[in-house]
C-alpha cells in the first residue's frame, strides 16, 4: 500500500455502533489464526473494570474490524476478528463470572424453591446466553469462538466434559483474567443479603453490556490480513510476533486447512519458547535473537519489513522460515532454565545438550541471567546437529568461552552488556552459520575467545569481586546482595572447582548439594561481609553430610570433608594441621584469596 493512502481508498468498509449486548446477541464471532493471543494484563484489566463496570453512563470501548466469514439465512451471521478481540473476550470472561456468581446466590438459599433463589438461577441462565446462544432448531453456538480449550469449557459451558489439554500461555492469561473479575465481583457482593447481591449483580452484567463498540466491517479474508499489517503502521500496538504470525499464515497458504496447520506449528514455537511467561516480549526476543544467528543483525524494530522482503510471495520461503523458528525454539526453550538436566544420548542424532558440559555452560548463563549470547549458542547448536564440520570438543569450548566471560565480566564485576557485545556474539553466529570447512569453523572460533580475552574486565577488580562472594540464607539482604548470594550461584562456583580437577563429573544437579560453613554460622555476626560468610568458608557437600556435621570441631569436620567434600583443596588441607577448633579468620582470607587466584587463572580462564 502506498504510503499515506487511507485504507478505505482501497478496501471496501462500512461501520456500526453497537453495544456489547448488541455484538453478542446479534453476532456470532471467531477469532481466525493469525490473531494474536489473550495477553490482557492485570492493569488492562484493571482499567475495564473501572472504566467500563464502575462507569455511571455508558462508556465507548473502542473500534472491532471484522469481516463476515459466515453467513445464515435466518440467524446470526459469524463475523472474524482482525481487531478488537481483546476486548470482546474480556467482556465473555466478565459475563462468566457473573454468570456463576449467580448461581451462588442462588445455591446460597436453604430452600431451593424459595423464589428468590430461582430468581438468581434465572439471572444466571439470562447471562449464560450470552456466551452460548441457539437458534430456532435449537442448535447451540459459542457467541465468542476462541482456540484456546479453557475458553469454551470454563468461560462458556462450564458443564462441557474437560479435555485435559495443558494450558497454553493465552490461556493461563484467560485463567488470570477471570480470577481477576473474581476477587472483584466477590469483594463487590461481600456482605450483602442475597437479594442485593442479585441486584448488584445485575449492575454490574448492565455496565458491561451497555458499553458501546464502533464494529468495522471488511468485505473478504484478505482484506483482512492487509488491514491487520496496516494497522501496525498507524500506531497500533501490535508486536513484532503478531505480525509474523500474520505473515506466514496469509502467505504460507491460501487453503484454510493449510493455514490452520501453520498456526498450530506456530502455537507450538509460541509455547515452547515463553515456558509460561505472560508476556509476548519474549517471542519477540526471541524471533530477533534467532533471525541474527543467521543473517547480518538487524535492529528489532526493522525485522519485520526486512523479513517480508526475505519470503516475499513465495510460500516455500515462508514454510522454510516457520522451520527456522522451529529448529531454534527447540534451543531457546532451555536457555533460561537454571535447572537443564542433561538429555539422554543417541546414536542416531547428534544432540549438543545430550553433551555434559555444554548443558553445565547453558545452566550457568542462565544463573548469570545472559541473554546476549543466545544468537551464539543458536549457532553452535545448528552446527553441530546439522553437520558435521564442528567437534564436540569445539562445542565445549565455546560455550566455555562464553560462560567464563561472563562470570568474569557479568556475574562478578556486574558490567552490563553493550550493544557491542551483542553485535560480536552475532557476527559469530553468522560466520559460524555460513562456514563451509572445519577450518572456517575453528578461526571462527578462535576469534571469538580472542576477542572475549581483549574485553575481560580489570583483573584486581575481578579478583576483589570473587574474594567477596558469600552465602548468610539466614540474613536479611537487599535484592542486589541475594542475587550475587543465592545458594545456586555459589553451588555453582564451588562445583566449578571439584569439575575442573576432575573429582566429579560434568552434568551435576546442583539442587542435590548444600554449602557448608566450615566455622559454623552460629559464630557470625549480623553482618553478610563477617569472614563466616564469605567463599573462603565455604564448601559443598551433599546433603546428608552437611547435616551429620552441624556444629562438628575443624579436626571432626576435616576428616569428613575430606571423603565427601565435592572438592578438598590445598588450603583446607592446611587448615587440618593446625590445633584450633575452627579456622581463623586468617586462614579463611588466605583462602579466599587462594580460590580467586585459582578461579581467574584456571577455572574461568580465557
Amino acid at each position: 500500500m502506498p504510503e499515506g493512502t487511507a485504507i478505505n481508498e482501497l478496501i471496501p468498509i462500512k461501520s456500526e455502533t453497537k453495544t456489547i449486548q448488541d455484538c453478542f446477541r446479534h453476532c456470532l464471532y471467531n477469532v481466525p489464526n493469525f490473531q494474536r493471543p489473550y495477553s490482557w494484563s492485570e492493569e488492562q484489566l484493571a482499567d475495564f473494570w473501572n472504566d467500563v463496570i464502575l462507569a455511571k453512563g455508558d462508556f465507548f470501548f473502542g473500534s472491532t474490524v471484522t469481516w463476515v466469514s459466515e453467513k445464515r439465512e435466518l440467524f446470526n451471521n459469524t463475523y472474524s476478528i482482525i481487531d478488537g478481540q481483546q476486548r470482546l473476550t474480556t467482556s465473555a470472561i466478565l459475563l462468566s463470572v457473573v454468570r456463576d456468581a449467580f448461581h451462588k446466590v442462588s445455591a446460597s438459599f436453604a430452600d431451593p424453591a424459595d423464589p428468590d433463589s430461582g430468581a438468581a438461577n434465572s439471572q444466571a441462565i439470562a447471562t449464560q446466553k450470552y456466551l452460548i446462544i441457539e437458534d430456532d432448531d435449537g442448535k447451540s453456538y459459542p457467541v465468542l469462538r476462541r482456540f484456546e480449550e479453557i475458553f469454551y469449557e470454563v468461560i462458556q459451558n462450564p458443564n462441557a466434559i474437560p479435555s485435559k489439554v495443558e494450558w497454553n500461555g493465552s490461556a493461563r492469561q484467560i485463567g488470570r483474567a477471570r480470577s481477576f473479575f473474581e476477587a472483584k465481583v466477590t469483594a463487590t457482593i461481600k456482605g450483602m443479603s442475597p437479594d442485593e447481591q442479585v441486584e448488584r449483580l445485575k449492575v454490574i452484567r448492565s455496565n458491561a453490556l451497555k458499553a458501546r463498540v464502533i464494529q468495522v466491517e471488511l468485505a473478504s479474508e484478505e482484506d483482512g490480513f492487509l488491514v491487520f499489517e496496516t494497522l501496525n503502521t498507524r500506531g497500533t500496538d501490535l508486536r513484532l510476533s503478531d505480525l509474523v504470525k500474520n505473515l506466514l499464515i496469509r502467505g504460507g497458504s491460501t487453503k484454510a486447512a493449510d493455514r490452520d496447520t501453520i498456526s498450530e506449528r506456530w502455537g507450538r514455537v509460541v509455547e515452547s519458547v515463553q515456558q509460561g511467561h505472560a508476556s509476548m516480549d519474549v517471542v519477540d526476543r526471541f524471533i530477533w535473537q534467532s533471525w541474527n544467528s543467521r543473517r547480518a543483525a538487524v535492529k528489532e524494530p526493522e525485522l519485520f519489513k526486512t523479513l517480508s522482503h526475505l519470503v516475499a510471495t513465495d510460500p516455500d520461503a515462508h514454510l522454510d522460515y516457520l522451520h527456522e523458528l522451529e529448529t531454534d525454539a527447540a534451543t531457546y526453550r532451555w536457555l533460561d532454565d537454571e535447572d537443564v538436566q542433561v538429555q539422554k544420548k543417541s546414536t542416531s542424532t547428534r544432540n549438543a545438550f545430550a553433551i555434559p558440559e555444554f548443558v553445565d555452560s547453558v545452566r550457568a548463563l542462565a544463573i548469570f541471567n545472559i541473554t546476549v549470547a543466545n544468537s551464539t549458542i543458536f549457532a553452535v547448536v545448528r552446527k553441530f546437529q546439522e553437520t558435521n564440520l564442528i567437534k564436540q570438543s569445539q562445542v565445549i569450548n565455546v560455550l566455555k568461552f562464553v560462560e567464563s566471560f561472563h562470570f568474569q565480566y557479568s556475574a562478578l564485576t556486574n558490567s552490563t552488556s553493550t550493544g557491542g557485545t551483542r553485535a560480536r556474539y552475532n557476527r559469530f553466529a553468522v560466520r559460524l552459520e555460513n562456514a563451509k570447512s572445519a577450518s572456517e569453523v575453528a578461526e571462527a572460533i578462535a576469534d571469538l575467545k580472542k576477542k572475549l580475552h581483549d574485553s575481560l574486565p580489570d583483573r584486581a577488580k575481578a579478583h576483589l569481586a570473587f574474594r567477596s562472594l558469600f552465602y548468610a540464607p539466614k540474613l536479611n539482604l537487599t535484592r542486589a546482595q541475594t542475587l550475587r548470594s543465592r545458594k545456586i550461584f555459589i553451588a555453582y562456583v564451588l562445583m566449578s572447582f571439584a569439575k575442573l580437577e576432575k573429582l566429579l563429573p560434568a552434568g551435576q544437579n546442583l539442587a542435590t548439594w548444600s554449602i557448608e560453613h566450615i566455622k559454623p554460622q552460629s559464630k557470625a555476626s549480623l553482618k553478610y561481609s563477617d569472614p563466616v560468610y564469605s567463599i573462603g568458608n565455604l564448601t559443598l557437600l551433599t546433603e546428608s553430610l552437611n547435616s551429620a556435621l552441624g556444629d562438628a570441631s575443624l579436626s571432626s569436620k576435616i576428616e569428613a570433608l575430606r571423603k565427601g567434600s565435592a572438592c578438598f583443596d590445598s588450603e583446607l588441607e592446611s587448615w587440618d594441621a593446625s590445633s584450633s577448633t575452627s579456622p581463623s579468620i586468617a586462614q579463611i582470607e588466605k583462602r579466599s584469596h587462594f580460590l580467586a587466584d585459582d578461579a581467574l587463572d584456571r577455572v574461568w580462564n580465557l
